[in-house]
């Protein structure tokens, strides 16, 4: 299946079976049906390369932030290059501006419980 963008007068073809072929998710079927993933709370299909640096990470490195320890030490890269690498991609000043948690509704009620918090002891 190939999908057109037209943009401005130009059509460009998008890979669409190339972006595909990322998620291995994708390719499980059930009764020789494909499945169908709608956005939802219960998590977000991944390229396998996210799977395999998850993989990697956990087997690996897998040890407390901030730690003496070398695992400690190589978790700690992990995770500052991976805010570096979304403060990048989102244009931010700084790595610091960048706050990842486990999913949106972890962080979203976090925030919401610290916000609430910090109202009350004003």
């Amino acid at each position: 299946m190939r999908v057109m963008k037209t943009y401005m007068h130009a059509t460009t073809a998008f890979p669409i079976d190339a972006v595909r072929a990322r998620f291995p998710s994708l390719e499980i079927t059930d009764n020789g049906r494909a499945r169908v993933y709608l956005d939802n709370p219960a998590g977000t299909q991944v390229p396998n390369s996210v799977a395999q640096a998850a993989a990697s990470a956990l087997i690996q490195n897998n040890a407390n932030l901030g730690g003496y320890f070398v695992t400690s030490h190589a978790a700690d890269r992990i995770v500052e290059n991976a805010h570096q690498a979304m403060a990048t991609f989102l244009n931010a000043r700084s790595y610091r501006e960048i706050i990842i948690a486990q999913s949106m509704t972890t962080h979203v009620s976090c925030f919401a419980r610290h916000r609430a918090y910090s109202e009350r002891w004003r």
